[in-house]
């Protein structure tokens, strides 16, 4: 354990130092954030923090001697898809490319990697071909998704930082329950390391505002990385139920699925870009950047909680995805009452005041 510690201590001073330098790069590179009607910030941010996090981590696990137990796969699938990400944030890549490019990614990742092959717990029995060949694309989709979802969620300062921060938590509370000793020190790492990027970039009493952004590079690498993660600890006849384990992701993926259904219902491209994610909303009803950050954050952790305490004392898949029903539901009453606020303001803002006079 005092190893373990030790390690991880370096992790964060290596995210740290590597979010410090690239600061100094970010501009001769042309990674820098610039406000526009939807990124409303002030002046050019660096977009490093996401190729700190992961220089970090892949350094940890070259010098130590508890690297992550995987094949080469995992680390090409990783480098590709914040390579992916540092590309879009340089030129902007088209939604069409990146999809693309991420479905490519993730069906080599889940091939090179033996997985695909997700328990559903008591849920629903499995077997043959044709079961393989459903598992294995739920699981494909799955892996776009969550890259796609930790993307959409990276909206305010610290959000999708302290998200995959909590997440991990949880993730490396299921490793030591488990027994996989092989990911018990790399997810650690990457805690560790998301952690020094989120002292440049996380709200505080000693920081008004993040000075480092993740970037597509990092948002799309940490939902990579988790949802590899997930799909690890599901895989096989012996894995952990994939329903109890998307309650560590549930409110992500929740927000981006209901993000698309609007979009769509609205005759709009669901890989569009507007402000109606639900940070956006809670932002427009009244609350703090920081206040919104901080409280998605801790329902995430909650929700994480509730995963972990399921699969604990076995609660039957059914229950647990009952859950996740109420959680979208929840989800989609909230979002459909702040919308609909938000409309009645601005139709009373657009409509001539009337004077009466007698």
């Amino acid at each position: 354990m005092v190893f373990l510690l030790l390690e991880s201590s370096a992790s964060l001073v290596l995210s740290t130092v590597f979010v410090v330098l690239l600061r100094w790069l970010s501009v001769p590179l042309h990674l820098i954030d610039l406000p526009d009607h939807r990124k409303i910030h002030e002046g050019a941010v660096p977009l490093c923090g996401g190729i700190a996090i992961f220089m970090a981590f892949a350094g940890m696990n070259l010098i130590t001697a508890n690297g992550m137990d995987v094949g080469p796969g995992f680390w090409s699938a990783t480098l590709l898809v914040v390579a992916l990400g540092v590309l879009d944030d340089r030129f902007t890549l088209p939604a069409r490319v990146r999809f693309a490019a991420q479905v490519l990614i993730a069906l080599a990742l889940i091939a090179a990697e033996g997985l695909g092959r997700i328990s559903l717990g008591d849920l629903l029995p499995m077997a043959g071909p044709a079961a393989y060949g459903l598992l294995f694309a739920i699981s494909v989709v799955f892996v776009v998704g969550l890259i796609n979802a930790w993307n959409m969620a990276d909206g305010v300062d610290g959000l999708a930082g302290g998200i995959a921060a909590s997440t991990l938590v949880w993730i490396l509370a299921l490793v030591l329950l488990t027994g996989e000793d092989g990911l018990v020190f790399p997810v650690a790492a990457l805690l560790a390391a998301v952690g020094g990027f989120l002292v440049f970039n996380l709200r505080s009493p000693w920081r008004a505002r993040a000075c480092v952004y993740l970037g597509d590079a990092g948002s799309t690498g940490l939902g990579a990385i988790i949802a590899y993660l997930i799909l690890r600890l599901s895989d096989g006849a012996d894995g952990l139920p994939f329903p109890s384990l998307l309650w560590l992701v549930i409110l992500p993926v929740v927000d981006t699925l209901s993000l698309m259904v609007r979009r769509l219902l609205d005759h709009r491209s669901p890989m569009s870009a507007d402000r109606r994610h639900l940070h956006h909303l809670m932002i427009d009803s009244g609350l703090s950047p920081a206040a919104t950050s901080y409280i998605i954050i801790l329902v995430s952790f909650l929700c994480g909680g509730v995963g972990y305490l399921g699969l604990l004392f076995a609660v039957p898949q059914q229950v647990m995805v009952g859950g996740l029903l109420l959680v979208a539901v929840t989800h989609s009453a909230f979002v459909l009452a702040v919308e609909t606020a938000t409309h009645r303001r601005a139709d009373r803002a657009a409509s001539p005041s009337i004077k009466l006079q007698i």
